[in-house]
């Protein structure tokens, strides 16, 4: 798909539902595409000037390269999870420009064609000076680690029985897991929430049977077997954190 029929399809309007959101615009909307490598395979002229360097000099190039440092791990995690799972998500993140002085950006990314042929669709919305937030994967990890502190200050202050939710704590330690891009293991899980392996056992099969959480291995699960959330979960648990985020930031694309 060339970039001027993304410019045509994509120029600020996106579906969701049965509405149709149009975003205003600080500047102009970039447009380009990325394989399933995530290196950039084309742009538009308003992504290159965004980013002050040739066309030439970023297609073939990584797109997390583009981003600033500090959010290229969500940017990265934003753009698998849309390639894996094909539906369009958005986040707030830095691009990293040639003089190194960092663009604030809404940042809209889906995919289109299958297989080795497809491709992500990136449309990029920059924002005026003083919009700049922490990325939308970078506050929705925030507020796990604020949450999972406030429940072990209660627990401290309180007591684990008064305080204490092992469910609600192995999702949350399962998503900070994910946005960290890595592994937790169900021994792992059990001695951070202070519970014992076989009570850990038990809470885990519940969240299991309930479609929460996955072992990434079959058979017995074991303390050493690794946890992830659903793509259920995941989905349940970002929507709940974006409103949290979106009532202590103020949303910054308005609906």
């Amino acid at each position: 798909m060339p970039v001027n029929v993304i410019t045509a399809v994509c120029a600020g309007t996106f579906q969701q539902g049965q509405s149709i959101i149009v975003y205003p615009t600080a500047g102009p909307i970039a447009h380009g595409l990325i394989g399933g490598d995530l290196t950039v395979v084309d742009l538009d002229s308003a992504y290159a000037e965004l980013l002050g360097l040739p066309r030439a000099e970023i297609v073939g190039r990584s797109a997390l390269d583009m981003l600033h440092p500090d959010d290229r791990r969500a940017g990265a995690r934003l753009l698998q999870r849309v390639w894996r799972e094909g539906q369009t998500l958005s986040a707030t993140m830095r691009h990293h420009r040639r003089d190194d002085d960092p663009a604030w950006v809404n940042i809209y990314v889906s995919r289109v064609g299958e297989g080795e042929g497809g491709q992500l669709v990136v449309t990029c919305r920059p924002l005026p000076d003083g919009e700049g937030q922490p990325s939308t994967v970078e506050a929705q990890w925030q507020m796990a680690r604020l949450l999972l502190r406030a429940i072990d200050g209660g627990k401290r202050a309180f007591g684990e029985t008064l305080i204490g939710n092992p469910a609600t704590e192995i999702l949350l330690l399962a998503y900070l897991a994910e946005a960290e891009a890595r592994a937790i293991g169900a021994g792992a899980l059990a001695a951070q929430i202070g519970v014992s392996w076989p009570l850990t056992h038990r809470w885990l099969m519940a969240l299991h049977d309930a479609g929460f959480v996955e072992f990434e291995r079959r058979g017995e699960v074991g303390p050493d077997a690794p946890v992830r959330l659903s793509p259920r979960a995941l989905a349940m648990i970002e929507a709940i954190f974006g409103a949290l985020v979106a009532v202590v930031q103020g949303s910054l694309v308005p609906a």
